[in-house]
């Protein structure tokens, strides 16, 4: 479980995030929902210890400074040695997790293994994240964050993706945020909002409701 004390951010004297408690359970997928701009990514940074803020942060009682190599945040445009092969950067972060031959095997499920060969500075957004998904799945974290994941994947990625976001929180706590809201609808389990510059726990067990993200977002954000 993750949980959230009491938490603000100010710049200067702007506030970003108003004094909010929640907790994100373990095993679940959550997801925050809110505008551009509202906080989302900041939020994120807080977590990480990337961004001075108020209140506090614990990973099942443990500060980030503990866990921070259970920890893995795939952002929107999650950073690569761009002169490096996408096989190359698999090997430098995952080579405490995996032998070789098994970052080979991981890296060949989400790129074709000539890709894998080339320079991350050629690859597509997409391919991008591609790699970013092999990443996953060589750490095995055991918290996992996800910034506007969906984009950039085709159709038969968007699928196999949601099944592996499903399939890694029987073992990982999953922290999505985003804005297709389609790729959302199906696999998370509970819903935080991003209201009023507050983060507000709205749904659990977001499956057995009626209601869609799209329908809650024009009802409570918009």
């Amino acid at each position: 479980m993750i949980k959230c004390e009491n938490i603000s951010k100010k710049y200067n004297k702007t506030v970003i995030i108003r004094d909010s408690t929640f907790e994100l359970k373990d095993n679940k997928i959550s997801f925050l929902m809110g505008q551009n701009g509202s906080g989302k990514t900041t939020l994120i940074k807080c977590m990480m210890n990337m961004e001075e803020h108020q209140g506090n942060f614990l990973f099942n009682e443990e500060k980030i400074t503990q866990i921070r190599d259970k920890c893995l945040v795939i952002w929107d445009d999650t950073p690569f040695y761009t002169n490096l092969s996408g096989l190359k950067n698999l090997m430098i972060f995952g080579e405490e997790n995996k032998k070789k031959k098994q970052i080979e095997e991981i890296g060949a499920k989400f790129l074709n293994p000539d890709l894998l060969k080339n320079k991350v500075k050629n690859y597509s957004y997409g391919q991008k994240k591609k790699l970013a998904l092999a990443l996953v799945e060589i750490l095995e974290p055991k918290y996992l964050i996800m910034d506007e994941i969906s984009n950039g994947l085709d159709y038969e990625m968007i699928r196999i993706t949601q099944d592996l976001i499903k399939k890694w929180s029987e073992k990982m706590t999953i922290l999505l945020t985003g804005h297709q809201f389609g790729f959302y609808n199906e696999i998370i389990d509970d819903l935080f909002i991003f209201k009023n510059k507050s983060i507000l726990p709205l749904k659990e067990n977001f499956q057995d409701n009626e209601s869609t993200l799209e329908d809650i977002y024009d009802n409570e954000i918009i």
